[in-house]
């Protein structure tokens, strides 16, 4: 009896469609970040390595496949294109918080580094962030202060 109460439940979770994952075969993993709270992370792919910080772009969230304690292993699950093709435009994943709320990773595009290094990017031109259905979304940046990751490098 119990053997054929399991072979429906079988029929139904094997059977069931899952959705193609997301590849970039020819892409160069430039950089990523994981995101503290989910363990998921945040990842930029160019054609080129000379590509990475200025060029065409995709940025893309990734979702972990395997437990904390086990090696990681990520799947993309969603990506947004963008050409910086500008000079001194750069795409970098940094930490930004708007007035109230606490840092969190973006990925932001800004103007190039000035002459004088700053804590804070001077110029962010435009930013994505993740919302809570797993998708990059834009967000405004006349409200968020981003950190600018070369700030002390020198």
């Amino acid at each position: 009896m119990r053997v054929l109460l399991l072979l429906p439940f079988c029929f139904l979770t094997f059977g069931a469609r899952r959705p193609p994952r997301l590849v970039l075969p020819g892409y160069f993993a430039c950089r990523s970040a994981l995101l503290e709270d989910s363990g998921n992370a945040l990842a930029c792919y160019a054609q080129t390595q000379q590509q990475c910080r200025n060029g065409q772009l995709v940025l893309a969230f990734e979702q972990r496949l395997t437990a904390r304690t086990e090696r990681a292993r990520f799947a993309i699950v969603d990506t947004v294109r963008v050409t910086t093709a500008a000079p001194r435009r750069e795409v970098d994943i940094t930490y930004c918080a708007a007035a109230t709320g606490k840092p969190q990773l973006y990925f932001v595009l800004y103007q190039g580094a000035p002459a004088a290094p700053k804590r804070y990017l001077p110029f962010p031109l435009r930013a994505w962030g993740v919302n809570a259905q797993g998708h990059l979304v834009e967000v405004p940046v006349k409200s968020l202060r981003c950190l600018n990751n070369d700030y002390g490098a020198e």
